[in-house]
């Protein structure tokens, strides 16, 4: 086959839509307005106290809580689903290589991870102003839903593979690393159920398997959606 044959075969990806941006725009700008409003949190009250939990450290308001934010992992997970859903909103065609879909998909899995374990396990503790109770609905029960809707209806299809979900484990595996080193030293753990000396090393260790199970299976959940959704369009 010569040259021109195959520069003529070669498909370029169209680019996004006017509508495709804003929806982008807006899953960008909504998670990152909720990872500044935690900073504003940050700086005007301490890190919450958990009845119950035997660790005695923690951050007062001020710089050191605002710094704190990140070892959230509801903070990391809209972190990135802004940053990946702003990119793709200023991006002339959609990026195609492997390290911006594993990002992609680890914010999604991760944010959908973030909504699951909050509303079943932490709902409900703390939110004692408006700033907090909004910021608490736009990370933990509108972007988790937002995310994946916007992923369905927007963003490319074909981009979830073995090889970047894999990739995108990196996200909880380090976050996870992080916190369990970092949580003897200052005597603090971001969540209740990371408590080791109440709960012991495997108990917890069992708990973190299973949220990294969850993830696994949201991100399989949505390569399967993702083949469904490109049959569907390919049939129209």
């Amino acid at each position: 086959m010569s040259l021109r044959a195959l520069l003529r075969g070669r498909r370029r990806d169209p680019a996004p839509t006017r509508l495709a941006r804003t929806a982008w725009l807006g899953a960008g700008l909504l998670p990152l307005a909720g990872c500044a409003s935690s900073f504003v949190i940050g700086a005007s009250k301490g890190t919450p106290v958990f009845e119950g939990t035997s660790y005695r450290g923690g951050f007062e308001a001020g710089w050191g809580n605002v710094l704190n934010q990140p070892a959230y992992f509801t903070w990391c997970s809209n972190a990135v689903v802004a940053v990946t859903s702003l990119v793709l909103a200023a991006a002339r065609r959609a990026p195609r290589s492997d390290a911006f879909w594993a990002v992609r998909a680890a914010g999604l899995g991760s944010v959908m991870v973030t909504g699951l374990v909050y509303n079943t396990v932490l709902r409900g503790h703390g939110q004692d102003t408006l700033l907090y109770r909004a910021n608490d609905a736009v990370q933990h029960v509108v972007n988790p839903l937002l995310a994946p809707v916007v992923w369905a209806a927007f963003d490319p299809r074909g981009q979830l593979n073995r090889r970047r979900r894999l990739l995108a484990a990196a996200l909880p595996l380090t976050w996870t690393g992080v916190t369990m080193a970092r949580g003897p030293r200052v005597d603090w753990y971001p969540y209740p159920f990371l408590d080791v000396k109440r709960y012991g090393l495997t108990a917890v260790s069992g708990v973190l398997a299973g949220i990294l199970t969850l993830f696994s299976g949201l991100l399989m959940g949505l390569t399967e959606a993702d083949r469904l959704l490109s049959a569907h369009r390919g049939d129209r």
